[in-house]
């Protein structure tokens, strides 16, 4: 269902629009340009059964006649009807902020004139508008304001269906001459042979009780497809209610691990000032007594000393980014690569060593390594594998791309959609692994794009923007 922004709300507009129904809908009524030639009145015998009837003054052929006109325009009808009211189902108007129900009854009304004027141009058979087409608008008004949201388009389809087949009963009882209804040719010499054999009652009657089945079939599918809907929204909103519930005990497992390493952190770093505090000692002594070999040894262990308390606050604060050159980010890579078995078979291609990403220096490298890992083991044992590491400048200005490429196995295009989700996995993992990277490329607001093909292998490509170079 496509959302369009509403303008201002004491006009009449387009709300929604669903395209999958709007398209079955048109459908529908181009079907129904072709039911004439398919069926008419003489391959359903009805002229012979009002002539047989005549002839030997036989009411049972005359309600033999009416049942057959009966349905030969339900047949002929289903096709138009049911394509007016998807049409018109498929679209929501809104006035004032509320629904205009009254809108979309008006709309099924034009669109059957309009059928029934282009089938009447086309084969010259004149289609009767009258209380059917109206009686059947007001069934619109019913169904849209119950809002069967999860009932199918097939159901739909054939609850209207059997209203249709109900009210074409109404084409062939005498009693409703007076009314704007079965106004056609074939109706009115039913009714006039009805006359004729004094056989009103009996069609009335029949008529009558073939409506009534019918509207009772249709009552008790209605209250099927009312009580199906509820518990498909009922299901609906357990999946959400579910879906809250989980996040709500992913949010509270994650606060209670962030406050976990907050202490951790603090208890890391508890001996790190203390070490940095020594060598602070140390290095004034040396300097006084100018030991420069010394000094410049304390140095180094300050510095290192330093970058592991970066180091530490990094993998505390996921959040925390900082501008890093794509070099230094493949040298992590590669170096958290090298134990590993498909080291050999690594490639790396970095046309951009200089150029600067805001990323965290520990989160991102190990997003790059899990997509690595990923492709040595989608390898095939009959491959000689091939996994490349690459940077390059992207096509639009200021963004920079790292793509991971293999000839392993591929990924499937069901699959492709889901596999970023968390707890899928082809293999007996926890499906965390990519899950992982997309939450640090969406940390990073970059962009993922993945392109696979079973068999010969898949490329993953993560772009962000470029930071200017410092100066």
């Amino acid at each position: 269902m496509e959302k369009q922004s509403p303008p201002e709300k004491r006009t009449l507009y387009l709300a929604a629009l669903d395209h999958r129904e709007m398209c079955i809908g048109v459908l529908c009524i181009a079907v129904s340009f072709l039911m004439p030639l398919l069926f008419n009145v003489r391959n359903f015998s009805v002229l012979r059964s009002i002539g047989k009837a005549l002839r030997n003054s036989e009411k049972l052929d005359l309600m033999a006649a009416a049942l057959q006109l009966v349905a030969l325009n339900s047949l002929r009808g289903i096709p138009h009807y049911v394509g007016a009211f998807f049409v018109a189902d498929a679209l929501e108007f809104r006035w004032r902020g509320h629904k205009a129900l009254p809108v979309n009854a008006l709309l099924i009304l034009v669109i059957l004139l309009l059928t029934y004027q282009g089938i009447g141009a086309i084969h010259d058979v004149h289609y009767d508008f009258g209380l059917p087409a109206m009686l059947l608008s007001s069934f619109v008004l019913l169904f849209r304001k119950i809002n069967y949201q999860y009932v199918s388009l097939v159901k739909k389809a054939g609850l209207i269906a059997l209203v249709l087949t109900a009210l074409q009963f109404l084409d062939v009882m005498p009693v409703m001459s007076r009314f704007p209804v079965g106004r056609g040719e074939m109706s009115m010499d039913i009714k006039m042979s009805s006359s004729v054999l004094g056989a009103d009652t009996i069609l009335n009657t029949m008529a009558l009780v073939g409506m009534t089945l019918f509207l009772s079939f249709a009552l008790v599918v209605l209250l099927l497809l009312r009580d199906e809907n509820n518990l498909r929204e009922l299901s609906v909103l357990k999946e959400q209610n579910q879906a809250i519930l989980v996040q709500s005990q992913l949010n509270e497992m994650k606060n209670r691990t962030y406050q976990e390493m907050q202490y951790l952190v603090h208890d890391l770093k508890s001996p790190l000032t203390a070490a940095q505090t020594l060598v602070g000692v140390l290095k004034l002594e040396c300097q006084e007594e100018q030991r420069e070999r010394d000094v410049e040894y304390l140095d180094h262990i300050e510095n290192a000393v330093e970058r592991m308390s970066d180091m530490i606050s990094e993998i505390l604060y996921e959040d925390q980014m900082s501008p890093i050159p794509t070099e230094k980010l493949v040298g992590v890579v590669l170096a958290q690569s090298s134990v590993n078995d498909y080291a050999a078979y690594l490639h790396v291609d970095n046309q951009a060593p200089q150029a600067l990403i805001c990323a965290n220096r520990f989160l991102f490298p190990r997003a790059l390594v899990n997509l690595i890992q990923n492709s040595a083991q989608a390898m095939p044992q009959d491959r000689v594998p091939q996994i490349w590491l690459r940077v390059s400048s992207a096509e639009r200005e200021h963004r920079l791309v790292f793509t991971v490429e293999d000839n392993g196995s591929g990924i499937d295009e069901a699959q492709l959609q889901s596999i970023w989700d968390r707890g899928t996995s082809g293999r007996q993992s926890s499906g965390l692994g990519l899950a992982f990277v997309r939450n640090v490329v969406e940390q990073m607001h970059g962009e993922i794009h993945i392109q696979s093909h079973p068999g010969q292998g898949t490329r993953i490509c993560l772009e962000f923007s470029e930071e200017p170079a410092e100066s």
